[in-house]
């Protein structure tokens, strides 16, 4: 039974090398199954031509192989002489031609993962140059603005700005925007690092109402800027109540200032700002409300994601919610959006008495 380069499937019989050692191989086991008896099934050495191929055809040259593997398989009940079929003998066949559609399919299959894996070391590759990239733009941005903001601070004590009150202002502005700018580079650098390393965090016990108090003091002067007020409330209670949990203060601090500054940049002048800390279980719940027109309801799903911002002429990097959302996380809690019915939007924090490395811990 004579096998030529024209009967095999196209592309098969290509002059490139794979091409050529499927072709002989496959006329070599035609050529054996024409002269050995049909009791004698020998069809199960195309999955060798057919493994070979699998490494560079596509799913379509393979398809076409193995319709022509089992056609010759099949094929060899009458060639080259008919010859009486047994129902054993043509089942035998049968399942060879199974084995090879199955075969078929685990080299696509693999096929595909290869595809995936090739895919993912190309998106690891990439993310790796993009966080070498991030790294490198912040320190060279981190530089010129620390030597700002060394010079502004070496000017507090000079006679001249003492005597000049509108000087003086002007560069207490203007260290409170460059002390912005590194807080947004170092907001950037964070977002980096948990992604790619996840966010570890220094458990300690943690009075969450003077981590507010804190941060409420610190932006107070960049709220009178914008003719904004600040207020924190203890929901129901007429009185401080002392909040307390298990967490990494650093970062819860991080949390508040990113959600206070945020509620800052949307609300409009002249409007307030509550907090409210209310006790939830056996945890807290934050809500922080600002004082704007709200947010659409069709980004509200994609606020917390990267670098997703509700208009390009609003200041930050649209990093500072995600980086909320990556805290909260760890600390297994959760955030939420929502609009207030009287106006404005309001971010809603659930945060555990203990962090999320404790409760998996079982501490």
């Amino acid at each position: 039974m004579n096998v030529s380069h024209r009967s095999l499937p196209r592309g098969i019989g290509a002059l490139t090398s794979p091409g050529r050692q499927v072709a002989a191989l496959t006329a070599a086991v035609a050529a054996v199954e024409a002269v050995t008896p049909v009791q004698v099934v020998l069809a199960y050495l195309y999955v060798f031509p057919l493994v070979l191929l699998s490494e560079t055809a596509r799913p379509t040259a393979i398809w076409r192989y193995v319709t022509l593997a089992c056609g010759l398989t099949l094929a060899n009940l009458v060639l080259p002489e008919p010859s009486p079929i047994s129902g054993s003998v043509l089942t035998n066949r049968l399942l060879v031609c199974g084995a090879l559609v199955l075969t078929a399919r685990q080299c696509l299959r693999i096929q595909a993962l290869q595809r995936q894996r090739l895919a993912l070391e190309g998106q690891l590759a990439v993310e790796d140059l993009r966080r070498d990239f991030v790294a490198t733009l912040a320190h060279d941005l981190k530089t010129p603005i620390l030597g700002t903001i060394a010079t502004l601070r070496s000017l507090a004590g000079s006679g001249e700005r003492r005597s000049d009150p509108l000087l003086a202002r002007s560069l207490k502005a203007i260290e409170r925007g460059q002390n912005r700018a590194l807080g947004q580079i170092q907001t950037l650098l964070e977002v980096y690092r948990n992604d790619a390393e996840g966010l570890r965090l220094e458990v300690a016990p943690v009075e969450f109402t003077r981590v507010v108090e804190d941060v409420i003091r610190d932006l107070w002067a960049m709220a009178q800027e914008r003719d904004l007020s600040l207020h924190l409330g203890f929901g129901e209670a007429s009185q401080r109540l002392p909040h307390r949990l298990r967490g990494d203060g650093a970062q819860l601090l991080r949390l508040v200032e990113n959600l206070l500054i945020n509620a800052i940049h949307h609300s409009l002048r002249g409007s307030q700002i509550r907090v409210d800390l209310e006790s939830q279980g056996d945890g807290l719940r934050m809500r922080v409300a600002d004082g704007g027109p709200g947010v659409p309801e069709d980004e509200i799903p994609r606020l917390f994601e990267r670098f997703q911002r509700l208009s390009e002429d609003r200041p930050g990097s649209g990093l500072g919610l995600y980086l909320c959302r990556q805290i909260v996380t760890a600390h297994g809690g959760t955030i939420a959006l929502r609009n207030r019915p009287a106006g404005g939007a309001e971010i809603v924090v659930q945060l555990p008495a203990g962090s999320q490395r404790e409760a998996a811990a079982g501490g």
